[in-house]
């Protein structure tokens, strides 16, 4: 039998106050939606095991830091060991698309030069979408970002995208294969 070899990996996930970051995390760890607006103070963190391989377990920390802007004098502390950033916007709200560049800027100065992926999110109201899928993908291409657009309330895409993120950080950190994530 061979050994299992274990590795923990931290992912900030960023954006605006009610994007739904902290809805995608518990969905994403818990199978758990729900549907009232709780404002996450500091941040948040779950943690997710998932497989690579036979021989490989990761755990995914996922970090879910707080929008408001009131709180970015304690975010900085919450960048530190991150390997890897999730930048959420909701499809329904032009501008917290358009602040993800701020969100870009504020982490770089933390964390530069880890796998970003860009999240479109609540999927599930796409009558009431304002941000198309073309404008994420420019966007996604622009930061150098893997792009998603899923929904928290039913789930679509959240696995293929913590899926695909954790597999690109074994690459990337454990088998020493340089690439981009895109």
């Amino acid at each position: 039998m061979r050994d299992v070899r274990e590795y923990i990996f931290k992912v900030s996930v960023l954006g605006n106050g009610g994007v739904g970051k902290t809805s995608m995390v518990l969905q994403y760890t818990e199978n758990k939606f729900k549907a009232n607006y709780l404002m996450t103070i500091g941040s948040n963190f779950a943690i997710k095991m998932l497989r690579y391989d036979e021989n490989t377990v990761c755990r995914l920390q996922i970090w879910d830091l707080a929008g408001q802007s009131s709180f970015a004098f304690v975010r900085p502390g919450f960048y530190q060991g991150s390997f890897a950033t999730i930048y959420v916007f909701d499809i329904t709200d032009r501008e917290s698309f358009i602040d993800i560049e701020n969100w870009v800027k504020e982490a770089d100065q933390y964390v530069p030069n880890v796998p970003r992926v860009l999240v479109g999110n609540k999927l599930d109201l796409t009558d009431e979408r304002v941000v198309s899928r073309s404008e994420g993908l420019a966007l996604a291409e622009q930061l150098n970002a893997r792009y998603y657009e899923t929904s928290a309330k039913t789930g679509v895409n959240l696995e293929k995208l913590f899926t695909d993120l954790n597999n690109k950080l074994v690459e990337l950190h454990v088998l020493n294969k340089k690439s981009s994530f895109q």
